[in-house]
């Protein structure tokens, strides 16, 4: 029950701190999450028992495998070069370097317990640069280095760990066993992911052509694939289960890549389920960042070794440390670079190597690692200085978010704003909004078509474009609509006075009405609290009081209807007749009439061949947009999937 009721808490928390971000967008929501930690702790004394042994599998394994799935090869094969060394070289120079100099600062932290801090404070956290990306305007090819940097330096930097925390555990280190295991376990854990994803996707694939499409069986056995894969590499060939992971995501990548997709849903889906996972998992290791610093602060002072201003000072210096190695790599990779190329030193982009320098911040992977430290060794000894490693990754985490938040915008406010596309290609918003314009002036062009079928679907479509673009009714518009809403219930009471519907079906109609409009207030972007309690209110009047329907009853239900839209499209045209937003309000009232006029099987069956007609007019659009190069090719084949799911989903039901 413990456990359920903290997961439920440290989800509601991750949802408030997500509403925090939207209000307060110049503090990334990963700074909000350790915020909200740190108050849970500090005014709750909340704690959790951390099992260090299930950490590594539970949040390394799935958004290492996320990694790679999305790993985006033809925009970062130009930075291979700096890539590789930034994610490989730079690991291990941090490691060695920063963990020797960490090891002469603090004098009672061991050398493998320096190396291991170094170590796990190497990766950087692309999710975390994205979301100070947009606020920062950093330059294009230092977002896609940063980005392509850290979704490889998790694997390399968590191996140096593990072999830092092992050397620990057991007291003995030999570099000659230790190249020979890196290779092993390097190159059986790229082995065993390549061929245990190879084999699941064959599998897929086997059951999907003998007729088992379930999506959702499909999706599950996707998201199970990286704990499957990080433990049988890890305990079975004991090879690295990270290595394991990331290799299987980028071949689950190359085969997504290569190969149409099975079922636009499939895609649609499992790209959804997987920005959940990642969600939760990246928000909660932040939770539990916050959570832990106050008792890891606690711990350090009462061991009596140091002091709070200490024990700050030594995370202070250690992320300084990490911060001049990472820019002076940079300048030396550039410097070596400019020799290669063009046989001279300069020139040398100062600015640059400080805005890669100041983007290397550290995240999740980083604090998942260092909370799966275990607590004794292989002797049973308490693991040395383990609270002060807590507390020193915490806090260079924390520094790395603000100096990035702080120091970014002010060094790259010069640059032009991040674009991983084509700089002219059009964002989302406006390709979707071009899409739903073009059916609506195909569709208007159309004479073999139904008009009111038409005009139904063009509203649809305008509405959508008004959800797009945010715009909201103006006073006017808000009056008249709510006026010709109070002229429906009168009417509908006019019918019950007269007899010719029941109290039941006027609450039946009356829940019809409010419905519909609190759909036009949704689309509109204009909340309506009276509405959502009103609609609410009915919606269980309606099920306590249910009778059971009959034809009678609904074919009364459909001429009420009708009477009361007449009703209401007269009262409208007496108020007046050049009013454009009253014609537009009895445009839409007459079209309602006009399908409850003539609703029938052959109302279904042209309204369904509309549909469709319009569904093929938005994939003729997409095309276009693509031909003309208005689009990535990526945003074209997610507006086609998605107009692919709405037809399996409505037309098909």
């Amino acid at each position: 029950m413990q456990i359920l009721e903290t997961i439920l808490l440290l989800s509601a928390l991750l949802l408030l701190s997500t509403v925090c971000n939207h209000y307060v967008k110049s503090i990334p929501v990963s700074l909000i999450q350790v915020i909200l930690g740190c108050g849970l702790a500090l005014i709750f004394n909340f704690s959790i028992n951390l099992s260090t042994d299930w950490f590594l599998l539970l949040f390394i394994a799935p958004l290492l495998f996320n990694d790679g799935r999305r790993f985006p090869k033809d925009e970062l094969w130009e930075l291979r070069g700096p890539i590789f060394a930034n994610s490989i070289i730079l690991v291990f120079i941090t490691m060695s370097v920063g963990g020797w100099i960490i090891y002469k600062l603090i004098p009672s932290m061991p050398l493998p317990v320096a190396f291991a801090l170094a170590a796990i404070l190497s990766p950087t956290d692309p999710i975390a640069v994205e979301s100070i990306a947009k606020k920062a305007r950093l330059p294009k090819n230092i977002l896609h280095l940063v980005n392509g940097e850290g979704l490889i330096n998790d694997a390399s930097g968590l191996i140096g760990f593990k072999y830092a925390i092992a050397a620990t555990i057991y007291g003995t280190f030999s570099l000659k066993s230790a190249v020979g295991d890196f290779f092993y376990i390097s190159l059986a854990g790229a082995l065993i992911g390549v061929v245990t994803m190879m084999a699941i996707s064959l599998l897929r694939k086997s059951l999907y052509k003998k007729g088992l499409n379930n999506v959702v069986f499909n999706v599950v056995l996707q998201i199970l694939s990286p704990f499957l894969i990080y433990l049988l590499s890890e305990d079975v060939f004991h090879a690295s289960g990270v290595i394991a992971v990331v290799t299987a995501g980028i071949v689950y990548h190359v085969n997504n890549s290569n190969s149409q997709a099975s079922s636009a849903e499939l895609v649609l889906v499992s790209e959804q389920a997987w920005d959940i996972i990642v969600y939760l998992l990246n928000g909660i290791v932040f939770l539990i960042l916050g959570i832990e610093l106050p008792f890891a602060m606690k711990s350090v002072v009462n061991g009596m070794q140091f002091n709070t201003f200490v024990s700050i000072g030594y995370a202070v210096i250690t992320w300084l440390i990490l911060l001049v190695i990472r820019i002076a790599w940079i300048l030396i990779y550039e410097i070596f670079n400019n020799l290669i190329t063009t046989r001279r030193l300069g020139p040398i982009d100062f600015r640059a190597a400080n805005i890669v320098g100041f983007s290397g911040v550290r995240g999740s992977i980083t604090m998942a690692g260092v909370l799966s430290i275990p607590l004794v060794t292989e002797q049973q000894r308490i693991f040395p200085d383990r609270d002060l490693v807590l507390f020193i990754a915490s806090i260079v985490i924390v520094l790395s978010l603000l100096a990035a938040v702080i120091v970014l915008p002010i060094i790259s406010k010069n640059d032009p704003v991040v674009s991983y596309n084509n700089d002219n290609h059009w964002n989302e918003e406006k390709a979707r909004i071009f899409v739903l314009n073009y059916v609506i002036d195909e569709l208007k062009a159309m004479d073999n078509m139904d008009k009111h079928i038409g005009n139904i679907l063009i509203d649809q479509y305008e509405l959508m474009i008004r959800q797009l673009s945010s715009i909201k009714p103006n006073a006017l518009e808000r009056k008249v609509r709510s006026l010709a809403v109070e002229y429906e219930h009168k009417a509908v009471r006019k019918l019950v006075i007269k007899g010719e519907i029941t109290h039941n079906e006027a609450n039946i109609i009356n829940y019809q009405i409010n419905h519909r409009e609190l759909k036009n207030s949704v689309a509109f972007n204009d909340f309506n609290l009276k509405l959502e309690v009103i609609s609410a209110f009915q919606t269980i009047k309606l099920w306590l009081f249910r009778q059971k329907s009959d034809a009678k009853q609904k074919r009364r239900i459909q001429k009420a209807l009708i009477k009361i839209n007449e009703f209401t499209i007269e009262s409208l045209q007496n108020r007046s007749n050049d009013n454009k937003v009253i014609n537009a309000m009895v445009d839409e009232y007459t079209n309602l009439n006009a399908v409850l006029k003539t609703r029938s099987l052959d109302y279904e069956k042209y309204y369904r061949i509309t549909k469709e007609h319009a569904l093929e007019l938005q994939r003729r659009a997409i095309q276009q947009l693509l031909i003309e190069d208005k689009i990535s090719l990526d945003l074209a084949s997610k507006l086609r999937q998605e107009v692919n799911y709405v037809e399996n989903n409505e037309l098909s039901s």
